[in-house]
């Protein structure tokens, strides 16, 4: 929209242009009333590390669901809504207390609401897809709300199901970005690797999924190229 000033991409996350841009642009679209969006894509690939950057950079909300149960979640989901309003929350029987009050203290402005690891979320409350779309849909508290929902997971087959056949939030979603394995290039870019040898080295043993730098070797990275010869 004509004069409205996008977050930058902070300068810890390394790539994603295309899936920040689009992030941004549904979190930040000012037009009335709450919407939906559904990240998803396989584990290790950052979906969580963009989330929570585009959340902090927003002064969003973000929820990192865990498996544990409803009475749990619920809990934890109030207290990121003491942290986000300043506000005390009296506790939630259900979702169909928590998701209209969370369209309720969201109705003043635009900001993003992740739900990450959502799969875990409706495994413990296999209702709350139903929730939301009647709370988005006519007469719901949505259609007051400046919620720009995110619901994220890595279970393909519980995110895909969300929006497929006679799923609940099926027409609902404006946004669905799922998050790729980085490309060849943009991986060797990302372990810092110029050697394009050692690099299609790295590629066929990796893939381009960025946490095993982290996670897994702990930020090591090859130097170059060692051949063994037999004796």
């Amino acid at each position: 929209m004509q004069g409205t000033i996008y977050p930058a991409k902070p300068d810890h996350v390394f790539g994603r242009d295309a899936e920040w841009k689009g992030l941004v642009s549904f979190a930040s679209d000012a037009r009335p009333g709450a919407a939906l969006g559904v990240v998803s894509g396989r584990r290790r690939q950052g979906k969580s590390y963009l989330l929570q950057a585009l959340a902090a950079s927003m002064g969003g909300i973000y929820l990192p669901a865990l498996e544990l149960t409803e009475a749990i979640s619920l809990r934890l989901f109030a207290d990121e809504l003491v942290r986000f309003s300043g506000s005390p929350v009296r506790p939630f029987r259900d979702w169909l207390e928590a998701v209209p009050y969370l369209f309720q203290v969201t109705a003043d402005r635009v900001i993003p609401v992740v739900l990450d690891e959502f799969p875990f979320l409706v495994k413990a409350s296999p209702e709350l897809p139903s929730t939301i779309q009647r709370e988005l849909g006519p007469g719901g508290t949505g259609t007051t709300s400046q919620a720009r929902l995110l619901l994220c997971g890595s279970a393909m087959s519980v995110m895909g199901g969300l929006l497929s056949g006679r799923a609940p939030l099926r027409g609902r979603a404006s946004l669905e970005l799922v998050v790729q394995p980085f490309g060849y290039v943009e991986a060797a870019q990302f372990w810092g690797i110029s050697d394009p040898r050692l690099a299609v080295l790295m590629h066929s043993v990796i893939g381009g999924t960025p946490a095993y730098r982290r996670e897994l070797v702990r930020e090591d990275s090859p130097a170059g190229i060692t051949v063994a010869v037999s004796r």
